[in-house]
């Protein structure tokens, strides 16, 4: 059974470590992309990422809510890639162009940034939980496929591509029903 945000804030503050294993496996994939898009590069990203949960893992800050861990864990990844970059003298223009966009951002965009990512980051987890068949057209939706060409490229109707999209939403709704401004940037993903 998946592990819910509560008990996630719980053993993240209680350094749990099979609630940590939870933890990283939910969020690692989305900070990876989130650094990825700010260093413009593949290089690096990951261990930048690690070094992020280690440096939460070591240290005695505690998190009153999920929003507060989520937030502080895109700050600090944000932080660590400009120190990266800054300390490896990584293109000139990356730097520039980050810290140049980091003067245009105010708060309410970068938590609009960290929104987005977040909400990629559920919609993912979400969709690992749908069955099979589903599963498959949610991701293949994700990847920017039309639903005419998912249903060629599974073999299946467009009706039934159809059906799964339908029962597949219904499903995602219902899981993203106590974030409200979740669900609108959903609709957009898919």
């Amino acid at each position: 059974m998946p592990i819910d945000e509560e008990q996630i804030l719980i053993g993240v503050n209680q350094k749990d470590e099979k609630v940590w294993s939870d933890f990283y496996d939910r969020y690692y994939p989305a900070l990876c992309s989130y650094v990825a898009k700010l260093l413009r590069t593949s290089d690096g990203v990951e261990d930048l990422v690690q070094e992020v949960f280690i440096a939460l893992w070591e240290g005695n800050k505690v998190f009153s809510d999920i929003k507060e861990l989520t937030a502080y864990t895109y700050r600090a990844c944000y932080n660590n890639t400009l120190i990266y970059i800054r300390n490896h003298h990584l293109h000139a223009t990356i730097l520039n162009t980050i810290a140049k966009d980091a003067q245009e951002w105010d708060e309410e965009a970068l938590y609009a940034i960290t929104v987005r990512e977040e909400v990629i980051r559920q919609l993912y987890c979400h969709i690992e939980q749908l069955p099979t068949e589903q599963r498959k057209i949610m991701l293949l939706r994700m990847e920017g496929h039309s639903w005419e060409q998912i249903a060629v490229i599974l073999g299946i109707s467009i009706n039934t591509v159809k059906t799964q999209k339908s029962r597949s939403y219904k499903f995602l709704r219902s899981r993203l029903d106590d974030s409200t401004y979740l669900i609108p940037l959903f609709l957009l993903y898919l």
